[in-house]
């Protein structure tokens, strides 16, 4: 099958798409809690900002998932990167006594342009890579955007030290500018209701029982997750009885296991499915309970990222599997899906584990952390056919990439 050089080049569009996209919005974010929190004196006001872009995509799950069926992804993209681009820049006209209030605004709003982004971008990856390249394009995406999302973070305390908050918001509407370019290069899809009559009913679900167990264990990434949020902290103040030098440390080794693990994931995707699915869910834990039961600084925090490294390594095989065993017509709903449960999967086990942390500690958290882990896997079944799993051997018609037609290479669909 012919290739075109714009579908050839998409997958490096994609990532640089999504990292520009997680920079400059985590940039604004982490600069804009800050000064909510500055402001108020209130953690629980700077928390809810940096939760607060999660919300709309939680909330109108259902819309987005009848875009995702009904509309070209890529014309999504752009769309929706040219509809944030526009909401920054009248953000920056509003007078400096209101910018803070209608920057709390702009966020949540734009959350849910961001969560379009990067669902529509999956759906448009799968359609243009070859199935055997396809668990390195996602993960090269997926470590795009978290480079993005790091980048942000690192640089939105010494960005505010030099530029006001609407300088940040500038540089923001900057980088959209950029990934409304980006997205003009995407190579041009159809809608998932064009391909099958079975996509026609845009209802959010997945039937096929594959598809369920993998994103049953793909929530347990999020579980995982809501107790990294609250332990990063916990941990070195609790366990290790440290200070705030202490936690910075965590944070910042915490950020590079994390990093390294996508990184580590991109070479071994070809090896990471001669094993079942339940291995990469269990093998986080015995590190895990290692860096909790030895409560030393040095070997804890070392412990500690490996079951981070090891961690992204099950988050990108959870996502990858999923994303290559999803057929056309459930394609829309897996990533509709994957933007909102994994999200509030986040918040749940936030506040669950939290609470957990404070009564019991951060041990009784780790083991009940394992406990979850154990059961969900149990309960989950059995594995698929490894042909499945791999992605390498979908049925024609079931997200193997199409052949765009001549006339339409290069150009949004008409």
């Amino acid at each position: 099958m012919t290739r075109s050089p714009t579908a050839s080049r998409s997958p490096h569009v994609v990532s640089m798409l999504l990292f520009l996209n997680a920079f400059g919005g985590f940039l604004t974010l982490v600069a804009l809690s800050a000064r909510i929190g500055a402001v108020t004196g209130s953690g629980l006001l700077a928390g809810a900002v940096l939760s607060a872009p999660w919300l709309p995509a939680l909330l109108l799950a259902g819309p987005l998932n009848r875009l995702l069926h009904r509309r070209s992804p890529d014309r999504l993209v752009q769309r929706a990167e040219a509809t944030s681009l526009a909401l920054t820049a009248a953000a920056l006209l509003a007078p400096g006594g209101a910018l803070l209030t209608a920057a709390a605004v702009l966020m949540p709003v734009r959350g849910y342009f961001e969560a379009i982004t990067r669902s529509a971008a999956s759906v448009v990856l799968r359609h243009v890579v070859a199935p055997e390249r396809l668990d390195r394009a996602n993960t090269a995406a997926e470590i795009g955007k978290l480079t993005g999302l790091s980048a942000g973070a690192a640089l939105a305390g010494p960005g505010a030290e030099v530029l006001s908050l609407r300088g940040l918001i500038a540089v923001n509407a900057a980088t959209l500018a950029l990934t409304a370019l980006l997205a003009r290069a995407l190579p041009p899809v159809p809608p998932a209701a064009e391909e099958g009559a079975a996509a026609a009913d845009a209802r959010l679900r997945v039937t096929d029982p594959l598809l369920r167990l993998l994103f049953a264990r793909f929530l347990l990434v999020a579980f995982w997750q809501g107790f990294h949020t609250v332990a990063v902290t916990v941990i070195p103040l609790r366990l290790l009885e440290g200070g705030p030098r202490l936690v910075g440390a965590f944070v910042a080794v915490s950020s590079v296991a994390i990093f390294a693990g996508s990184l580590v994931a991109l070479p071994v995707q070809r090896h990471l499915g001669r094993l079942p699915s339940s291995t990469w869910v269990l093998v986080p834990m015995p590190p895990l309970l290692a860096a909790v039961l030895v409560a030393r600084t040095a070997p804890t925090l070392a412990l500690y990222a490996i079951f981070l490294m090891l961690f992204e390594v099950a988050y990108v095989y959870h996502n990858n599997r999923l994303l290559a065993a999803a057929s056309v017509e459930e394609l829309p709903s897996v990533v509709t899906l994957r933007a909102t449960l994994l999200p509030l999967g986040v918040t749940v086990s936030i506040l669950a584990l939290g609470a957990l942390n404070d009564l019991a500690g951060p041990q009784a958290a780790a083991f009940a952390v394992v406990a979850v882990t154990v059961l969900v896997t149990a309960a989950a079944g059995g594995e698929a056919a490894p042909g499945r799993l791999l992605g390498g051997t979908r049925p024609a018609g079931e997200g193997a990439p199409r052949k765009v037609p001549a006339a339409g290479r290069g150009q949004a669909p008409t």
